[in-house]
């Protein structure tokens, strides 16, 4: 069987908007096909080449010329340490299964020659459908297109885009992958020209990583309930109020079904209150004796005591030594006070 009708372009995201990036320009060259993945050909064929092994010559149709297309067995494939997901909740994986069950394969998966193990294949776009076939034992080999031009990076940055044309990302998956981008030197402006996504909304995704632990895993376990600008909100709290609220108010969200405006608005109220810790360092302390009174404020000390005149000469005396060790020196005259007295 031949496999599914190629087009000049790989597909955008949708909100791509700038120029593609380096390795999409690559895999435009190789004339990827279309993976909307929601609108299949009219006739519905699984792309099933003849199996080979994966060391034997790659399959090649007129239609593929210049494509290695060929079998790769499962166990030959490993995961790209740059990979575009984060997320994958066991109930994708097991629709996937039950598709590729029922229907086969119908689109390849790309990978490229693992830059490190001779032999073995790096994933650039397909890990859910492997990882899905391995969890639950569907396919031993699947279909796969070598790319010999990408290097696990550019890989890496396919996958991403294919992931967006078919809308499988979500926020937490966007963000970990641009912060893999972060660690490898690459900047804001030039993911911001590779995605069509602004560097102001870029820094929206960096709040995922000031989340608490706990709440990221809340986050992690129903990732599509929250979009960058919750998380940036729920980050506030954890800083500004406690972890322990921002956690509360992730799990009700994720679990309950509030609307976003019902988020939005309670971590504002939280964020409007005075957080406790403040109001305490606002009252102080208090310390009472018989003579007289000190007050703490913060970093302020307030004294008020009345010495009895016996003591006065040793009182003076003791107040000098702590005020020459923790006073500060007035460097220009006071307005009012004689200079003998600064």
């Amino acid at each position: 069987m031949t496999p599914p009708p190629v087009t000049d372009k790989a597909a955008k995201p949708k909100h791509q908007r700038m120029g593609v990036s380096e390795a999409m320009d690559l895999a435009a060259k190789a004339h990827q096909p279309s993976l909307s993945g929601r609108s299949p050909l009219p006739e519905f064929k699984p792309f099933t080449p003849d199996p080979v092994d994966a060391s034997s010559e790659p399959v090649k149709t007129a239609a593929d010329s210049g494509r290695d297309i060929r079998q790769i067995a499962l166990d030959l494939i490993d995961e790209n340490p740059y990979a575009p997901r984060e997320v994958y909740s066991q109930e994708v994986l097991r629709e996937r299964a039950d598709s590729l069950r029922a229907n086969g394969q119908y689109e390849v998966i790309h990978v490229i020659p693992h830059p490190d193990k001779p032999g073995r294949f790096m994933i650039a776009d397909g890990w859910t459908r492997v990882t899905a076939c391995r969890v639950h034992k569907v396919l031993d080999a699947l279909a796969a297109q070598v790319h010999h031009d990408l290097s696990p990076m550019q890989a890496a940055w396919l996958g991403y885009n294919q992931n967006e044309s078919r809308e499988q990302h979500c926020d937490l998956d966007r963000a970990f992958f641009f912060d893999k981008m972060y660690a490898q030197g690459q900047t804001q402006s030039e993911i911001a020209k590779k995605t069509g996504i602004s560097q102001t909304q870029l820094s929206f995704y960096t709040a995922f990583r000031k989340l608490p632990e706990e709440t990221l895993q809340i986050v992690r376990l129903n990732p599509s309930r929250f979009p960058a600008y919750i998380a940036q909100n729920l980050a506030k709290v954890a800083r500004k109020v406690s972890e322990d609220k921002a956690s509360s108010l992730a799990s009700i969200f994720s679990s309950n079904g509030q609307s976003v405006n019902w988020m939005i608005n309670q971590c504002s109220l939280l964020l409007e209150k005075e957080p406790r810790s403040a109001l305490k360092q606002k009252v102080g302390k208090v310390f009472r004796y018989s003579n007289g009174v000190l007050r703490q404020k913060g970093l302020q000390f307030d004294l008020s005591i009345e010495i009895d005149e016996a003591d006065q000469e040793e009182f003076n005396k003791a107040l000098d030594q702590l005020l020459n060790k923790f006073g500060k020196q007035v460097s220009t005259p006071v307005a009012g006070v004689p200079e003998q007295e600064q």
